[in-house]
């Protein structure tokens, strides 16, 4: 009895998987490449840094019926990117769009990296100094200079 439960609750869940997402390619290779392309350029906000092509996420899938809708309908990909951000913010896209709102994601990465060259330069720099005034005598482990 729990058996055939299991298998029926299997079997709803295979058929609505089945039911929430078309598989079949679209009907032109450009369309094709277009989806791939937006797909992989979306954000899914309930994961975490993965593309809703990558995720089997509820709102993932959501997203990737919108996407497909619009590029059978014809819309370009500045089109469809746009209107995604308008519905769910600037999150959704993988790369941010350049803005003065968003500037420093795109600054700090440069500046922190010229900070961590800096701090290593000078580290650099005072072991050679210090390596450079100490005239102690090397004692090696026999306890001889």
């Amino acid at each position: 009895m729990m058996r055939r439960a299991v298998l029926a609750a299997f079997a709803l869940v295979l058929l609505s998987a089945a039911q929430a997402e078309p598989t079949a390619p679209l009907s032109d290779a450009i369309k094709q490449q277009r989806y791939d392309t937006l797909v992989h350029q979306l954000m899914c906000l309930q994961c975490t840094g993965e593309t809703v092509a990558d995720t089997p996420a509820k709102f993932a899938v959501d997203i990737r019926r919108q996407v497909r809708e619009m590029v059978e309908a014809g819309k370009t990909e500045a089109e469809v990117r746009q209107y995604m951000v308008e519905r769910y913010d600037e999150r959704i896209l993988m790369k941010p769009l350049w803005s003065r709102r968003n500037a420093w994601l795109w600054l700090a990465p440069g500046i922190f990296m010229l900070a961590g060259f800096y701090v290593a330069w000078r580290i650099l720099r005072q072991r050679r100094e210090l390596l450079a005034s100490d005239t102690s005598e090397v004692i090696d482990e026999a306890g001889r200079s």
